[in-house]
C-alpha cells in the first residue's frame, strides 16, 4: 500500500469510527436516589431495637420505612439518646429525627412531615393511688416525672408547674413513680402499656389526659425542600396505611 492509500484508508477509519460515536451515544449515567440520615431512640411499640433482630423496628419506623420507599429515597438510620439524637439532627443537612412531637416551640426549629400520627400526653397514676383529678390546676400538690429534653416535660414547665422529676427515659421515669419518688408521671399514651412492661411494673392507670400532639419526622432546616414537599405529599397519601399500622398498639384503656 503506498503513502496516499494508507492515509486514505486511516483517514477513513477515523471517519467511520466518528459516525459510530456519533450514531451510539453513551447514556449519561442515572441520577443517583436521594438520601437522608436519620435518627431514633429507643421507645417502644414506636421505634426500638428488636432483641431478636438487633435491627430496628416498631410501628413509627413501619411507617417511615414505607414512605420512604414510595418516594425512592435511601436512607442510613441509628438509634441514640433522644437529647443527643435531638442536636445533631439541628445540625446536619438533609438529617431527620423521628417520632417528635410537634410543638410551637419546636416548630420554626425544623421542617416537617407531618402528622405521622396523632397522639397524646397523659399523667398517669399507680393503681393504688387514690388521687382524683378534674383539671390541670389538680396537678398543682404533687411531684410529675418527666423525660428530660421531651416536649410533654416543656409543656409541663411551661404552665408553671414546678415539682417537676427529670428523668433520662420513660422507663426510669415509670420506675420513680413506683418506688414512690413522684406521685405522678407525664407520657405519651401509647407507649404507656410498654414503658411498664420493659420496666417490670403495673400498668399506671391515667388520672388526667393532659395535649394532644402531632407525632411527626423533623428533619434539619439545611434539608432539601424539594424532597420536603415530596415526602410530606406521600405522607398525606398514606393515611389508611398509617392507620392500619397504629390500630396495633396496645390500648390503655
Amino acid at each position: 500500500m503506498g503513502q496516499q492509500q494508507l492515509e486514505h484508508f486511516v483517514f477513513a477509519a477515523f471517519a467511520f469510527a466518528a459516525t459510530v460515536t456519533a450514531a451510539e451515544p453513551v447514556p449519561a449515567p442515572l441520577p443517583e436516589a436521594p438520601q437522608l440520615s436519620l435518627y431514633t431512640e429507643h421507645n417502644p411499640p414506636l421505634t426500638y431495637l428488636s432483641a431478636d433482630s438487633q435491627k430496628i423496628e416498631g410501628l413509627v419506623f413501619i411507617i417511615v420505612d414505607e414512605m420512604l420507599k414510595r418516594a425512592n429515597i435511601n436512607y442510613t438510620i441509628e438509634l441514640l439518646p433522644w437529647k443527643r439524637a435531638l442536636s445533631l439532627t439541628r445540625r446536619s443537612p438533609n438529617t431527620c429525627l423521628f417520632a417528635m412531637d410537634r410543638t410551637p416551640d419546636r416548630e420554626n426549629k425544623f421542617l416537617w412531615v407531618s402528622p405521622l400520627y396523632e397522639g397524646r400526653w397523659a399523667f398517669f397514676k399507680r393503681p393504688d393511688s387514690p388521687l382524683e383529678l378534674e383539671s390541670l390546676a389538680d396537678i398543682a400538690p404533687y411531684q410529675i416525672a418527666t423525660v428530660s429534653g421531651y416536649a410533654s416535660a416543656n409543656a409541663l414547665q411551661e404552665t408553671g408547674h414546678e415539682r417537676i422529676l427529670n428523668a433520662g427515659t420513660n422507663v426510669d421515669a415509670v420506675r420513680l413513680l413506683f418506688h414512690g419518688r413522684v406521685d405522678l408521671l407525664l407520657t405519651g399514651a401509647v407507649e404507656i402499656p410498654y414503658i411498664a412492661k420493659e420496666a417490670n411494673t403495673p400498668l399506671p392507670l391515667e388520672a388526667l389526659p393532659f395535649k394532644n400532639v402531632s407525632t411527626s419526622m423533623g428533619c434539619s432546616l439545611d434539608t432539601d425542600p424539594d424532597l420536603m414537599r415530596k415526602l410530606q405529599q406521600i405522607n398525606e397519601e398514606m393515611t389508611d396505611f398509617k392507620r392500619q399500622v397504629m390500630g396495633q398498639a396496645t390500648p390503655t384503656d
